[in-house]
């Protein structure tokens, strides 16, 4: 699909006018946005849009911070949206503020009214205040949330409950984050937004709800073609009955869940933020005018499925490999990942979580962040204590007829081998969750290597 086509589900709603339309209301990053500061937008859109929303109710955390439930429009389809129960996964909370400004910007247009009167939208904008202001996945309780729609042990899990109850919504979206590291299918590109069509039971059994939310994820994708191409992917399907998208379409709620992922490049997360605004916004304006009916259900399945840990943050291609291990140099590809840039980002967990070397071999099918094919190279651990533990490291083979003083080292492959060895001293040689410095060297002639690059599996 073209940049800027239209797609056909409901006049005036194209995802290129979605795309432009995006107000970009929150100025801070998602994860910089705190409860005080999201109530300060909620004050601040009333002032802007008088009458465009109420806040029906509020529930209270563990620690007394009041979760609103904003409510807008009256029509007789009550759609429930929650956001943030994960306190480590925000994206979705600044694009239902993004929304909120959109409609009331748009509140007179025969697209919003319509919108307006044929749906009621119910919106918990951040579910889990003590989280996020942990930047942590749980609640100040230490519970997942969203494993506690049995127990109902959490206050704020009881709020969602008894707001579902109340109100019977007939979708429901949840909408969360996930690693930036997952892929679309085993050689695809960086998911950048995930999709289930939540099941109610074991069976995965289809009823109309079930029908509804496989559409929605199927027009999810497609409003997203020109902005992510091949980055829309889907969650393996299984049932977890403690789990709240899955108790909410049990409960008569079908519920689509939404992740965020990542879209690695300038403005990643304000991206982010704007394809959730052109997905949510998009699909309600569908369920609105009555087009989602029109989508294919039977697409769900040819979204592909997404693959964890098959991308790293820099993979380096074809290198012959001097391990510090005083072995023959090995050719090898060497994927590793940075720290992450803000302690608690969602799914940074377990593998995805470590900076530093992940893996080390024959890595054909994965992929890289930022790629660097080194073939004709030989990559070799360096010296700790960066670049200056570099130059005396340096001074010291000069001194011995190992180097010039220009810095080339004059040198056969199993000595530089044998020298990189006592490089480390007693720290080990390379091998996963290696976090030093590597260098990369240009063979100039036999048994003479120029220092071409520093490569930091932490830094830049």
């Amino acid at each position: 699909m073209a940049l800027g086509a239209r797609v056909a589900y409901g006049t005036g709603t194209s995802s290129s006018a979605l795309w432009e339309a995006w107000p970009h209301t929150v100025p801070v990053s998602p994860f910089a946005l705190k409860h005080e500061g999201m109530r300060a937008e909620l004050t601040a859109l009333l002032a802007r849009h008088p009458g465009l929303f109420t806040i029906a109710e509020e529930g209270a955390s563990v620690e007394g911070r009041k979760i609103p439930l904003v409510v807008l429009g009256n029509g007789p389809t009550t759609v429930l949206l929650w956001s943030q129960m994960h306190g480590d996964e925000p994206t979705a909370t600044s694009a239902l503020l993004d929304i909120l400004e959109h409609l009331g910007r748009t509140r007179k247009t025969p697209e919003t009214e319509r919108l307006l009167s044929r749906l009621t939208l119910a919106i918990i904008p951040m579910l889990n205040p003590d989280g996020a202001e942990r930047t942590r996945r749980t609640n100040a309780q230490g519970i997942d949330i969203n494993r506690d729609a049995l127990r109902l042990e959490t206050p704020e899990g009881r709020f969602l409950k008894s707001v579902r109850d109340r109100l019977k919504p007939s979708i429901g979206y949840n909408l969360h984050n996930h690693s930036p590291s997952l892929t679309a299918g085993k050689r695809g590109a960086q998911v950048a937004i995930s999709l289930l069509s939540v099941p109610y039971d074991d069976a995965f059994t289809e009823n109309e709800g079930r029908l509804a939310t496989k559409r929605l994820a199927v027009l999810v994708q497609r409003l997203l073609e020109p902005y992510a191409k091949g980055r829309v992917a889907r969650y393996d399907m299984d049932y977890t009955e403690r789990a709240f998208g899955d108790s909410m379409t049990r409960w008569g709620t079908a519920t689509l869940l939404i992740e965020s992922g990542g879209f690695f490049g300038p403005d990643e997360e304000n991206t982010l933020v704007r394809l959730n605004f052109v997905a949510l916004l998009g699909t309600l304006h569908a369920l609105a005018d009555g087009s989602l009916a029109a989508v294919d259900a039977k697409a769900y399945d040819a979204i592909p499925l997404n693959a964890r840990d098959r991308l790293f943050d820099v993979l380096l291609r074809n290198a012959r490999v001097v391990s510090g291990g005083g072995f023959p140099p090995y050719r090898a590809d060497v994927g590793m990942n940075r720290p992450p840039a803000r302690a608690g980002f969602a799914g940074t967990s377990g593998r995805g979580g470590r900076g530093g070397v992940l893996e080390i071999g024959d890595l054909t099918d994965f992929l890289g962040k930022t790629e660097i094919d080194l073939t004709g190279r030989l990559l070799a651990v360096a010296p700790p204590g960066g670049e200056e533990g570099w130059k005396k490291t340096l001074l010291g083979l000069v001194s011995r007829g190992r180097a010039t003083a220009a810095g080339v080292l004059t040198l056969s492959e199993a000595d530089l081998s044998a020298e990189a060895k006592t490089w480390l001293g007693n720290a080990p040689p390379l091998a996963p969750g290696y976090g030093g410095d590597f260098l990369v060297l240009q063979p100039e002639s036999e048994g003479r290597f120029r220092v071409e690059r520093r490569i930091s599996p932490v830094g830049p």
